[in-house]
């Protein structure tokens, strides 16, 4: 915490840039960390004020008298006579006072502004730190129309002596571990990834009961389902995406491509997710992440809430609209379940056999994937169908199958709307490249 609340006070003690954004992904602290600044630095103003929750207000249209009442407040003192009074008194009185404003979760631009719309009457000393999922880098904030100077923060999750302080002291309510219990906190800590939401909510669970044998469960149960609290406050990121294109795009990266190329992935994705800004808009979501070798990245967190909104649209696998588990797609397969909703299936025949060797045969019919008529994205590693391809979807976008055991792609396999094909490590004889339609 030291290092970021002097990077902070550093902005403070500058006039030049009035507002800073704090931003990072859901549960990273930012609004812990502004509230500290404020509780810190309060001596040096004249006023303070943190309205929390701006974001989720707007979204629901409820309460924003509520918020803008406790910023009048804040400002003002308690006691006004009504809301038309506080409105016509506020921005005299922050004309004339210095104040150190945060104003919490904004998801656009246009809620600072709507909230705070006559920004030209703050008093020249005064700061303004909003906490938010987004970054400014895209855009600009503006008030009445004039550009407003904004600097950036950008959020760093916690390192690994950080959480497993953090974890300890709502597990054990000690900065160290319990004795015996250092493997598994380290487990803990793999699993959130230095993110302080997931370390406290996980952390306050599992001192319901300091006993490894209910430690273990709760971990093994994370491997099957996300924690709802962690979940709840994570998926507001994906909520917030005005763009359904942009929403498809995130859960096919979840589902598929992190690791992958980023190049690689636009190209594929590009015709039906216009993939090359919706990248950016995940990245500037915290959503997503470029490394410098090209490469996508997710924060684990981050891709598991991806993955658990797939699972959630069906029981059964076969209906939802993606399926990367192995040994689901195998089912699907084997069970001849395919169905219409269905936009992309992975099936690793070799991570199955490690997992759980098969006493059934790896030949699988393409029955099940005839029935998929929206299949855009195929991902296979040693599987051997067989059957007609005549029936396969049209919109198959990329096929990745690996291990391919045929010596010609089968002739009746629409190829015209292919944008990659991988065929990696088969027994490929002859390959003529598709006549794109």
């Amino acid at each position: 915490m030291n290092a970021r609340v002097e990077d902070i006070n550093s902005w403070l003690e500058q006039y030049d840039d009035k507002v800073l954004a704090i931003w990072g992904m859901g549960g990273s602290g930012k609004t812990t960390l502004a509230q500290y600044i404020v509780s810190s630095n309060s001596r040096h103003f004249e006023v303070t004020s943190v309205v929390e929750n701006i974001g989720s207000t707007f979204e629901k249209e409820q309460n924003l008298d509520k918020l803008f009442r406790k910023f009048a407040n804040d400002i003002l003192g308690a006691g006004r006579e009504s809301m038309e009074q506080d409105r016509l008194r506020l921005y005299p009185a922050l004309r004339k006072k210095k104040a150190l404003i945060v104003l919490d979760d904004i998801n656009e631009p246009s809620q600072f502004t709507n909230f705070l719309f006559d920004f030209r009457a703050i008093n020249p000393q005064s700061k303004i730190i909003i906490t938010t999922r987004s970054s400014y880098t895209h855009t600009q904030l503006t008030g009445h129309g004039i550009p407003i100077s904004c600097r950036e923060y950008k959020m760093q999750l916690l390192d690994d002596d950080e959480s497993l302080e953090l974890l300890s002291l709502h597990a054990f309510g000690s900065k160290f571990p319990m004795e015996g219990y250092n493997k598994l906190a380290k487990e803990v800590i793999q699993y959130c990834e230095g993110n302080p939401l997931a370390l406290k909510v996980l952390g306050s669970s599992l001192s319901e009961d300091c006993s490894i044998i209910f430690w273990r469960s709760t971990l093994n149960l994370l491997k099957i389902e996300m924690n709802s609290g962690i979940q709840r406050v994570l998926v507001r990121s994906y909520n917030t995406l005005a763009n359904k294109k942009n929403k498809e795009l995130f859960l096919h990266i979840a589902c598929f491509f992190v690791g992958e190329d980023k190049d690689y992935v636009e190209k594929i994705l590009e015709p039906d997710y216009c993939a090359s800004s919706g990248i950016k808009v995940l990245a500037n979501r915290c959503l997503l992440s470029v490394l410098p070798n090209n490469k996508l990245m997710m924060h684990p967190l981050i891709q598991e809430m991806g993955r658990s909104i797939v699972l959630e649209e069906s029981k059964h696998p076969a209906e939802r609209s993606r399926a990367w588990h192995s040994s689901d797609s195998y089912k699907i397969l084997r069970k001849g379940e395919g169905s219409k909703t269905m936009e992309g299936l992975a099936l690793d025949m070799q991570v199955l056999w490690i997992d759980r060797p098969l006493s059934k045969s790896s030949d699988l019919k393409t029955d099940s994937l005839t029935k998929m008529d929206n299949l855009k994205l195929l991902l296979l590693n040693d599987v051997h169908l067989t059957g007609s391809y005549e029936e396969f979807s049209e919109d198959l976008r990329w096929l990745c199958w690996r291990h391919f055991r045929l010596t010609a792609i089968p002739s009746d396999l629409f190829q015209g709307n292919l944008v990659a094909i991988d065929m990696r490590d088969s027994n490929l004889e002859v390959f003529e490249p598709p006549i794109l339609s």
